[in-house]
This record gives structure tokens, sequence and C-alpha cells, in this order.
């Protein structure tokens, strides 16, 4: 007989009661999962589309940012043309220029836009295109007027801008550009509203979110210590997450500091052997030709058994894929042919900014080698990807300093590099007491050259002109674009009579050079020398360029030297007399 029949009828609620509670307390669960989910649900739909609520404002406000662009531009273009056409200077032509540049270049995704932003207007088709045909008429009128300043027809010129109606051109593309921004601000403030309303929404949700996790923990409490446990796994997991992106700030940060590929590899050292305990391992980068893999350096209790110095990029998987590729020891697996057999190796393709610039590799000993691999891929690959970043940088920055001191046409070095280079080569010269000589080279008639058969046919002439100097000059000889058609040879270790026979071969490369491409062009060349016609580098350009006037004086296309000092004045200056610039 059950408690319920041996007390009574008024015995057998209390039986039921606790029936009906653990019923409730199982749904409970259930029913709190339940709620989570659906605000979790919320939460995230919220999320979502607040998202792309500010994408669509990011979007509307860069392109806002761009039509605006795009109006300074047009005013900047307009400015120049206009200044150009009332004063006549060729830098007003900057502002214009850079202008057009700038609407080229915010063209082609801002002009569909505007152009169906113009086509809503009454009274205009939906196919054409007015806001693009009327910058095409605006740049035509500029273009004119551009043209007849330049033939000194300024008034011609402010007719031409006034008969084609520039100024109400602009206006109207103006107004054009007002009204778009005044429609793109009236959506931005929409946007903005309903961003506002959906933070207000993801707020109320997580507020509500948040109660009733609360309500779930008090219900699970019996599982806290397990739950805390959990916790306390994974902040020791975060710990050492953010322990180890802080090292890799850390080397990022030394990296910036490194000044060459030594200070690079230093550091790579240093901070793999501090992250990547236990672990061998290498770097290898791309030689200038980008046919070869050089070793840069070595790490790790195992260096002895990275044994290649080099590779061919064809020799590695994971260059050849563009992702990690681990070399396993099982039988039939696939391994890079350069990683000696039995080792097993996880290599990483460093690439940064679309390119290629070298290959980490980690070496794993001993037992489960493969998986110990595979269990710090992560971190190996994030500093793979730091030393890609800090490479490209580096090479980022030599090919900024190679155009700082290289003409950009002929690849030759500019007048700036030549200066500095006289007076470090004339100082050494003198420490040393041998020669230096200069040459300077004039192309003849180079003008009428130009007015015939075009300036690209100038600049051509400059570059083939330019590799044949270099042809003829030995690998301490610094050539430059010292100015328009006119260059320089600083010869160290030079005598007069040496300088003299290298412009005669100069002077005859050239003429060599040009007589098969149609076009008569040659050279005329001045030649001077320390000590034997200059007595300090302050004299020698230009009296290498004053022979050179009197080689164009003499007919052109020849060579002539500056007149020779006295042998006192000679033996003055190679037993000791000053050479530098500023010296007397």
């Amino acid at each position: 007989m059950s408690v319920g029949t041996w007390n009574g009828a008024g015995a057998v609620l209390p039986e039921q009661s606790r029936r009906r509670q653990r019923e409730r307390m199982r749904i409970l669960p259930v029913m709190i999962v339940a709620v989570v989910a659906f605000m979790g649900a919320n939460s995230v739909a919220g999320f979502l589309i607040n998202i792309a609520d500010q994408a669509s404002l990011a979007d509307r406000e860069a392109e806002t940012q761009q039509v605006r662009q795009l109006e300074t531009a047009l005013i900047d273009a307009e400015t120049g043309v206009r200044g150009y056409v009332l004063a006549g200077g060729v830098e007003y032509l900057d502002p214009y220029l850079a202008g057009m540049r700038a609407v080229g270049d915010l063209g082609p995704k801002l002009l569909p836009i505007l152009d169906r932003y113009a086509s809503a207007e009454p009274g205009v088709g939906s196919e054409t295109r007015p806001f693009s045909s009327t910058i095409a008429d605006l740049r035509t009128s500029w273009e004119t007027a551009i043209r007849l300043s330049g033939s000194n027809q300024q008034n011609e010129a402010a007719g031409a801008l006034k008969s084609t109606h520039a100024g109400e051109l602009m206006d109207r593309l103006r107004a054009l550009m007002s009204g778009y921004l005044a429609q793109q601000a009236v959506g931005t403030d929409q946007i903005q509203r309903r961003i506002y309303v959906e933070h207000v929404q993801l707020l109320i949700i997580n507020l509500a979110s948040a109660l009733i996790a609360i309500a779930a923990m008090i219900y699970g409490f019996h599982s806290s210590a397990r739950e805390a446990r959990g916790r306390e796994l994974a902040i020791a997991e975060g710990d050492a997450t953010r322990r180890q992106v802080e090292q890799l700030f850390f080397m990022a940060d030394m990296l910036q500091s490194a000044a060459n590929q030594e200070d690079m590899n230093a550091v790579l050292r240093a901070t793999a052997k501090h992250m990547l305990p236990g672990f061998s391992g290498a770097i290898y980068i791309f030689n200038n030709s980008r046919d070869r893999l050089d070793l840069s350096t070595r790490w790790g209790v195992g260096e002895e058994a990275i044994c290649c110095d080099h590779f061919t990029p064809d020799a590695c998987w994971a260059l050849k894929r563009g992702n990690p590729n681990l070399n396993g020891s099982e039988e039939g697996a696939l391994r890079c042919t350069h990683v000696a057999p039995g080792l097993v190796t996880l290599e990483i393709p460093m690439a940064a900014r679309g390119q290629l610039h070298g290959l980490l590799e980690i070496v794993a000993e001993g037992d489960e080698a493969a998986a110990r691999l595979a269990q710090i891929r992560p971190i190996a690959t994030a500093i793979g990807d730091t030393m890609s970043l800090a490479l490209s940088s580096m090479a980022l920055r030599e090919r900024l300093r190679s155009q700082a001191l290289r003409d950009a046409l002929t690849g030759l070095y500019n007048r700036r590099f030549l200066e500095e280079t006289l007076e470090r080569t004339c100082l050494d010269a003198e420490r040393r007491k041998s020669p230096v000589a200069a040459i300077m080279i004039d192309l003849d008639h180079f003008k009428r050259l130009n007015d015939l058969h075009g300036h690209a046919a100038g600049d051509a002439v400059l570059q083939e002109v330019a590799k044949a100097i270099l042809s003829c000059l030995r690998g301490t000889d610094v050539a430059c674009r010292y100015g328009g058609e006119e260059l320089a040879v600083l010869l160290p270790d030079c005598s007069i009579a040496m300088a003299e026979r290298k412009a005669a071969q100069i002077r005859g490369r050239i003429s060599e050079l040009c007589a098969g491409e149609g076009l008569s062009v040659t050279a005329s060349l001045g030649v001077a020398s320390i000590p034997e016609t200059s007595a300090r580098a302050s004299e020698l350009l230009p009296s290498a360029d004053a022979a050179l006037y009197e080689a164009k004086q003499k007919g052109r296309d020849r060579v002539v030297s500056a007149p020779l000092r006295s042998t006192a004045q000679r033996l003055s200056v190679i037993e000791g007399g000053p050479t530098t610039v500023g010296a007397s």
C-alpha cells in the first residue's frame, strides 16, 4: 500500500505535488534552453542586421568622401586652367594635371553612379549619361583653352572657355554632386537612426539573455564545479594565447627596427627559440633572380640536421601549393625533395602583398614528431607571416631608396647622388693620392629630335644611350642623368688620358646605337680630371662642362678635354693639396 493510500485522500496530494514538481524541473531546463536559444537567435539576427547596416553606412560614407574628392579635383583642375590662361605660367598646370589624374582614378567607380542620379532628373532619359558627358565637354573646353594659351593666345583661350560655357558646365557638375551628396546625407541619417534602434534592441535582448543565463546558472549550480574547471582551462589557454600574441607583437616591433637581413635573422632566432622550444628551424630567402632559395639562418638543437644550403622552388611542395606542407616520415608520404631523408619538417611559405619572399622550415625530432609539428603549426604560421611582412617592408624600403637615387626614365643615378658620390670619391682619391676623372655628355640637337619625332622617341633614345654608356663603364664608375639630355660619368682611379679614351668609346657607341634607328643622334663630350685639369671636387664638373661647351662650339660630335694645369699645380694636389668641396 502506498503512502498516499495509507494516509487517505489527503496524503495523496503531497506525492502528486512532488511528481508535478519533478515534471516542472525536467521541463524547466528545456524551457530555459529554448528561451536562451530564441534570445540568442534574435541577438545573432540583430547583430547580423547591424553589421549589414554598418557596412552600408561605411559604403555610403566612403562614396560620399570620394564624391567630395571628385568635386575637389574638378575645382583644382578648373583653378589650374584659369590660372594658366590668365597668367600663362606652366606651374598653374600642376593642379590641373593632379585634378585630372584624380578624376581618372575616381571616375570608373563614381561616374556610373552620378550618371544614374543625374538621369533621374525630369526631362533626362535613363539611357543617357549626363554627368559623364558634361565632364567630357568640360575637359574638351579646358584642353582647348590650354592648347590656345600654350600658343600664347591668352585672349582666344579665355574666349574658348566662355564660348564653351566652361563655367556653366562646372556649375552644373557641382550642382549635381551637391544634390547627390544631399541625397546621400538623407540615406545616411536613416541608416544611423536604424542602427540606433538596433543597438537598443540588441541591448534589451542581451539584458534579457543575461537574466535568463543567471537563472540557468542558479539552476545548474550542481555543475558549477565542472564549469569552473573548464573556465580555468580556458583562462589558462587564453593567457597562453595572450603571451604568444604579445611575443608576436614584440617580434614585429623588433623587425621594424631591423636594419638588414642579419638583424631580422637575429630577431627570428630569438623568437623561435622562445616560442618553439625543442624544435629546430631555418629560413630560406629567394635570391635576386628568384630561381633559387638560399639559407639565411638556422637555429635549434638540431641545427646540424638542416643540411640544405639552397634549393630551387620546384623542389618544395609548400612553395608550389602556396600552403604549409608537412613532410612526414611514414612510408609513401609526399615529401619535398630538398628535405633530407628521415627528417620530419613543417614547411611554411612566407608570402606578403601577393609575393613569395621565402620559406620557413621547422624540424621536429623524436617520437610523434609529425603530431608535435601539427600542434605548433598555427604559431609557426604566425611567425612566418610576421617574418614575411618584415621581408616585404624591407624590400619596399630598398625599392624606395633606389627610386630616390635613380632617374626613373634611364635607370641611371640622379644628380643628387652624383653630387654626394663626387665628394666621397674625391676624399678617397685624396687619401690614396689617385686621380679622379669626369665626363659630361650632351646629345646634339636633342630638342630638334623631340620636335620632329616626338617625346616618346626622345625618351627611347635616352634609354638606349644610357644602356650604351653603362656598357662602356667599369664596376666602380658612376653614370648619372645630370639633367634633360645631359649625362655625367664619374671615373675613380682614372687619368685624363684614360678618361679621353673612355669618352671616345662612349661617343662611338652612341653613334653606332642610333644609326640603325633612323635617327641621326650624336653626342658631344667634355672631359676633366683631378689633378690634371682641376684642383678640387668643386671644379671637376664645371671644368668638364666647359669642355663640353667647347665641343659644341667646335661642331659637336666630338670629345674635348679641359686645359691641363701646370706640373707644379698638379704635384701640389697629389702631395696633399685640397680636393674636397669648399677647400681652398
